[in-house]
């Protein structure tokens, strides 16, 4: 690098370091991308990948030639620039080409920004008892003895609970047919209020294969747009007709199908488990406030490369979400109504809130000196080995070994966890 590289430190951890390289740099760059870019290369006279350098050079796009000879030269640049200047990059870096004769070439390095916590000391996060209310306790006993209810079909007129099987369809006011609507085997329980208002009072009174038709207005606000307040005449044919027989909670059903001692104590097991999902929630819940509140107490200037990186990543992991789910982003975006540039813009938001929210959190760390103990890390990684099959107790052996990139992750995420806990004790 001839007179040495012009080196700027700007704010948000931006280092700019514009580099002009001497020919005894570029040349052995160039020939290993002549090299590489000459293989697919034939002329008469010579074999396959064996052409003259001086010749094979000519036959070579020069832009192609240039890219490649500035891959070639960057990460020895890289490893120099870094060790030289001491720089500490936290992605990788972008490279700009300010000219090519000499070559010189703009490379910006991000380091960990300057990050400061104003006002953490005064964050509290107000504490609930979460109780369980005996009516939520009731309708969680009745959905449980719900999912035990057995139905059995009858040769009468239907009434309220019965569960209703039948086809249907529906007609507009020009007695056309409505498309969508149309549906075959469809189950209903009279009064469950799942259908729209009017078409399950209009099922009481119905016998297995009658035929009946009734006109209803679809509400204001349903989630099909097309038929928001439009009259629709319903055709149904009843297939059967079912008494709904929920069971009797008693010593004997909590014995054999409940798995509990007694009437009594499945209530209790009802109940301590919902008050454990009550306790979690608020647990959950003062942690997200916790996290708001740290975002906010967090300054720090991002650099624009490090918001773009983020974004990056968390579209890609939204993308594999939506591959996991059968989708891609272009099916997502349809179904949801996202241009591309809003789902960009988005994302952006949420990658700076990401990265203010995580430098905020290394920055608590680190001023509250929290620290997880080799045996604590000890105790964390044999509860893994408890878990793990023998087959996989190498694997994991190997994973969690002190100072392995999984070990250290674990490290940090209990770091995180202890400097919570501190906060919400």
């Amino acid at each position: 690098m001839s007179d040495g590289p012009d080196v700027k430190r700007l704010k948000g951890g931006r280092v700019e370091c514009v580099v002009t390289f001497t020919e005894a740099e570029i040349a052995p760059a160039e020939e290993k991308a002549l090299h590489e870019l000459s293989r697919d290369i034939e002329l008469p006279g010579f074999r396959k990948g064996n052409v003259p350098m001086d010749q094979a050079k000519e036959k070579i796009d020069p832009q192609k030639l240039f890219e490649a000879t500035v891959h070639h030269i960057l990460p020895p640049a890289f490893e120099k620039l870094i060790k030289e200047q001491d720089i500490k990059p936290i992605i990788h870096p972008q490279v700009e080409a300010v000219t090519r004769e000499p070559l010189t070439l703009k490379i910006v390095f991000i380091e960990k920004p300057e990050v400061s916590l104003k006002g953490v000391n005064k964050i509290k996060i107000e504490k609930k008892n979460p109780e369980v209310d005996e009516k939520e306790l009731q309708k969680m006993i009745d959905f449980v003895l719900d999912k035990n209810k057995q139905n059995t079909e009858v040769d009468r007129e239907a009434k309220q609970g019965d569960m209703i099987t039948m086809n249907f369809y529906g007609t507009g006011e020009d007695k056309k047919e409505i498309e969508g609507i149309r549906t075959e085997g469809h189950q209903v329980e009279i009064g469950s209020k799942v259908l729209i208002p009017g078409f399950e009072d209009n099922l009481k009174g119905v016998k297995k294969g009658e035929e009946k038709e009734f006109t209803l207005t679809f509400p204001e606000k349903y989630h099909a747009e097309q038929l928001q307040n439009k009259p629709v005449t319903f055709h149904v044919t009843v297939v059967k007709v079912e008494e709904v027989l929920r069971p009797e909670l008693t010593d004997e059903f909590a014995k054999k199908e409940l798995q509990a001692e007694s009437v009594e104590d499945f209530k209790k097991q009802v109940k301590e488990s919902m008050q454990q999902q009550e306790v979690t929630m608020e647990s959950q819940r003062r942690e997200r406030l916790l996290m708001e509140e740290l975002t906010k107490c967090t300054k720090v200037e991002l650099a624009a490369e490090l918001i773009d990186e983020e974004t990056r990543q968390m579209v890609g992991e939204f993308e594999q979400q939506l591959g996991q789910q059968g989708m891609n982003m272009e099916q997502w975006m349809q179904a949801s109504g996202k241009k591309p540039e809003e789902v960009l813009t988005d994302m952006k938001a949420q990658a700076e809130q990401r990265l203010t929210l995580r430098l905020g959190m290394q920055q608590l760390v680190e001023e509250k000196d929290i620290d997880v103990t080799d045996e604590e890390m000890d105790q964390i990684v044999e509860g893994f080995l408890g878990q793990a099959t023998p087959e996989q107790r190498k694997e994991v052996e190997s994973a969690y070994q002190k100072g392995a990139q999984a070990y250290e992750q674990l490290k940090w995420q209990k770091k995180v966890e202890k400097a919570l806990e501190g906060m919400l004790a």
